[in-house]
């Protein structure tokens, strides 16, 4: 494992095809792109997601001139590397792939989004260049809620490393006003089955070389909005999560169709179940996290004969 600023100096192979595995480059987004000097507001600023996308191409270029000659087996395509964090183009290329992807609202007008929200049914308003569940926002009948630091009368962000709480803005059309001045995605809230007791949940497929290997589910209170662990969400590997084979089977085929679409052999693939219109993929993970390797060693299967991955 290399550092990427340690590219030119890295190890020389023998080997006619040398494995390529990126990571996220923290160092890199923490200093240029987390927090935006465009537009201020966390997950808004395009200049942001295209220092990031550039970054990969110049790994890419970093890698080619480091092994000319040689062929490079990328687990992750250096062209879709960042594609992730943008939300939109992320949604319209699984789309083409005929995945089936949540609901994207066009309107931008405020009083227009309002009067898509049912008594049964809300709005998410998501920044568009985001990661980690930040940058959230609900709209709901009767209640309005906001993971941004609400300063006064302007939305901010919370620091890197602090929890992104959510705050109640009911009623503040202001704030809301502020925030579809920037990039965000505005999408129609899916409301789960009553699988877990009525409580909000999603799953997170690993995808490796067109297999899922492994899946587990998060589940969390209704208000809590969000499923990550850090806002209290509970995990249930497969096979605990008491899923049937049928959404056992569906999660199979959008996660497999997603990294199809973007070229991966591996990836990370989070899907919702809508009561009525069925499997949902509500983002991909590029560079997903790990699970516990008391529920399965990914590592360890990644680099089995099995899995296939580095052949």
């Amino acid at each position: 494992m290399r550092d990427y600023s340690e590219i030119r100096d890295g190890p020389s192979f023998k080997n006619e095809i040398i494995n390529v595995m990126f990571f996220f480059p923290y160092v890199f987004w923490n200093k240029n792109c987390e927090m935006p000097e465009d537009t201020k507001l966390y997950g808004t600023s395009k200049k942001s997601y295209e220092l990031l996308r550039e970054f990969f191409f110049e790994v890419e270029g970093a890698l080619q001139k480091k092994y000319k000659g040689r062929q490079l087996n990328y687990i992750i395509s250096p062209k879709f590397a960042a594609l992730d964090r943008d939300k939109i183009a992320t949604i319209q290329k699984l789309s083409e792939s005929k995945v089936l992807t949540s609901k994207m609202v066009s309107e931008r007008n405020l009083d227009e989004i309002l009067n898509r929200i049912t008594p049964k049914r809300g709005i998410f308003i998501k920044c568009r260049y985001g990661a980690e569940g930040k940058g959230i926002t609900l709209l709901q009948k009767d209640k309005w809620v906001t993971n941004y630091k609400v300063e006064g009368n302007r939305l901010t962000n919370y620091g890197v490393y602090d929890r992104w709480e959510f705050s109640e803005i009911t009623s503040r059309r202001d704030l809301l006003e502020q925030l579809l001045e920037q990039e965000v995605i505005v999408e129609e809230e899916i409301i789960v089955p009553e699988l877990f007791a009525d409580k909000k949940f999603d799953c997170r497929a690993y995808v490796i070389k067109g297999r899922v290997p492994h899946f587990f589910v998060r589940v969390n209170e209704q208000s809590k909005v969000v499923t990550n662990y850090a806002q209290g969400g509970k995990v249930f590997h497969h096979p605990e999560t008491g899923l049937s084979s049928k959404f056992k089977i569906k999660i199979e085929e959008e996660a497999v169709k997603s990294a199809e679409a973007f070229e991966f052999k591996f990836l990370g693939v989070d899907i919702m179940f809508d009561r009525s219109e069925g499997a949902k993929v509500i983002e991909i993970q590029t560079f997903t996290d790990f699970p516990d390797i008391n529920h399965f060693n990914l590592a360890k299967y990644m680099v089995s004969d099995k899995s296939g991955l580095f052949c």
